[in-house]
């Protein structure tokens, strides 16, 4: 017996669910029996009341492990996306780093198939969705200069050159004015049909949806279902027909935007009004059960925090290979995170290190050599030697670099998790451990090796300084100076070479260390401007707590070898 053939699947599906079901992390259902298609050509409006899981479902369509990884369940016959997935979140969120062509640029480079990236393309690309086409070359245009709909315009132009058929917008008229999202629904949905993509649109507004979308999702809370809308209700029915056609055009008449808005608008009212929120059970759980619980999530947020940037080594070397190989994008993100982790601070390094180079050698020189039996400045120095710098370079350095650059990178990506630019750039197909981990930690353990370098050489001038301008019976100029401070360092004796190799090997975990941790923390989903205040404390402290426990319990092996 021949086992029957599937049949075929239609090609102008781009994207469908069958008996899709989401429940919410505490088991309460979201969705159930959920089918869905999207066909090229076609605009859908994702619409219903605040917290009726809009977001959750697009992110199931499109991103379902990061969806479980947050504790949803998501189970599905099918669910499938069959075409590239561009995300065009609120604002756009464009990529700060990069200027307008340079958006444009990334995307094209990382289209598949690879798209050559010309001034000719460039300008086509801003051309397309009514923008300047001199903003391709020539002075750069910042995209922090952009105006709202400017923003959202060239988000949409930068996920078409990367080649994306499916498009998931997010709110992309939020703060336009009445003519401005019009305009932009116009421009948009003529982009979309000309290029035969698809779209889902997550918005509240519904003159927007009314210009832009044919068909329209609300999502029903009490049926956990989604039930589609009649967009020409209030249309007679002998007039149905040419309204119809007119819905299918690139551009619809104000009239019939108007009338399928307030159909919308009726339909969505009176079933938001009969809307209520599900009812969570009470938790039978017991005292007991629920505080074994919250000390479980608190044990793994401490662990997450503790160890958490351990997991990025191995993913930065598994990564590091495709990075190598994409050299304009490795270099457009290693020049910001060398902005920010080596030359800003490096004047605030030199100054610090200089400053405490003289301080300790002052305190050192009068608490060793002010005592009651006089000793000769040569023997007092002598006895120093280069052991102060050795002994804390290391930890100061790596307190100050954590708390400097490692906390501006942690920022950076923490903002780029805000504004929800890392999504935008994994919807691109740009893995961000490729793009952003592999340059970020090679930038951070580069920075803080010269940094530590920097701040040994400022301390080791310090000392100098201080002998030229309080030693003065100190004879031999700069250069004697030198060389009884750098001893130890250059050619310690055999009893303090262990010292040497220590503050060597030190200084290698920590810039491993303090890169791991900034990106773990930084990379981490943030929902809130708190959550990236609480990443920055969190990385300092935990990395603070790491190098005291180091330089203790090295010493701890040095001293009980001896």
């Amino acid at each position: 017996m021949v086992a029957p053939q599937p049949s075929p699947r239609d090609p102008r599906i781009l994207l469908e669910a069958r008996a899709l079901d989401i429940d919410r992390p505490d088991g309460a259902p979201l969705l159930r029996g959920v089918e869905l298609e999207l066909r090229e050509g076609e605009i859908v409006a994702l619409l219903g009341g605040s917290g009726a899981g809009k977001s959750t479902l697009v992110t199931a369509l499109h991103d379902r492990g990061a969806l479980e990884a947050a504790g949803f369940s998501v189970r599905a016959e099918l669910l499938g996306c069959h075409a590239g997935v561009g995300i065009v979140p609120q604002r756009g969120a464009l990529f700060d780093h990069l200027d307008v062509a340079g958006n444009l640029a990334l995307a094209m480079r990382n289209a598949y198939p690879v798209r050559e990236v010309t001034a000719g393309a460039l300008q086509e690309s801003l051309h397309s969705v009514d923008l300047p086409r001199e903003w391709a070359g020539g002075e750069a245009r910042e995209v922090g200069r952009l105006s709202g709909g400017e923003a959202q315009r060239l988000a949409v132009a930068r996920t078409l050159a990367g080649g994306r058929r499916i498009l998931f917008l997010d709110e992309p008229s939020v703060g336009l004015d009445p003519l401005r999202v019009e305009m932009l629904a116009d421009l948009l949905r003529g982009e979309i049909l000309g290029r035969k993509a698809a779209a889902l649109v997550i918005t509240h507004e519904l003159e927007f949806a009314a210009g832009f979308a044919d068909r329209f999702w609300f999502m029903d809370r009490r049926e956990h279902g989604i039930v589609e809308l009649d967009p020409l209700a209030a249309i007679p029915e002998a007039e149905r027909v040419e309204a119809r056609a007119s819905l299918r055009e690139a551009r619809r008449p104000r009239a019939l935007r108007r009338a399928v808005g307030a159909a919308i608008g009726d339909q969505m009212i009176a079933r938001l009004a009969a809307d209520q929120a599900p009812s969570v059970p009470e938790s039978g759980a017991g005292l007991l059960a629920r505080i074994g619980a919250g000390v479980g999530r608190a044990a793994r947020r401490v662990g997450r925090a503790a160890l958490g940037g351990l997991e990025v080594g191995p993913r930065v070397a598994a990564s590091a290979p495709r990075a190598l190989t994409r050299p304009r994008d490795f270099i457009e993100v290693m020049i910001p995170v060398l902005k920010q982790a080596l030359w800003r601070p490096a004047a605030f390094f030199s100054i610090v290190s200089l400053l405490i180079g003289f301080t300790l050698l002052y305190i050192l020189h009068r608490s060793i050599g002010g005592g009651e039996l006089p000793i000769r400045p040569e023997r007092v120095f002598s006895l120093i030697g280069s052991m102060h710098v050795i002994a804390l370079a290391p930890p100061l350095s790596g307190i100050l670099f954590a708390a400097t650059s490692a906390n501006a990178l942690v920022a950076w990506l923490g903002g780029m998790s805000l504004t929800r630019q890392t999504s935008a750039l994994e919807a691109l197909g740009i893995s961000k451990a490729r793009y952003l981990w592999v340059p970020a930690w090679l930038g951070l353990v580069g920075s803080y090796l010269a940094m530590a370098a920097l701040f040994t050489l400022g301390m080791l001038v310090g000392g100098v300084l201080y002998i030229e301008l309080r030693v003065p019976e100190l004879d031999g100029g700069w250069t004697f100076a030198w060389e009884l401070l750098t001893a130890d360092i250059l050619d310690p004796p055999p009893e303090r070479a262990v010292f040497r190799v220590r503050a060597l090997g030190l200084c290698c975990v920590y810039a491993l260390g303090i890169a791991g941790d900034a990106i773990a923390k930084g990379a981490r989903a943030k929902r809130s401007a708190e959550d990236v205040t609480v990443a920055m404390v969190s990385s300092v402290m935990v990395t603070t707590l790491w190098i005291v426990a180091l330089e203790l319990g090295s010493l701890v092996l040095i001293y009980a070898g001896d």
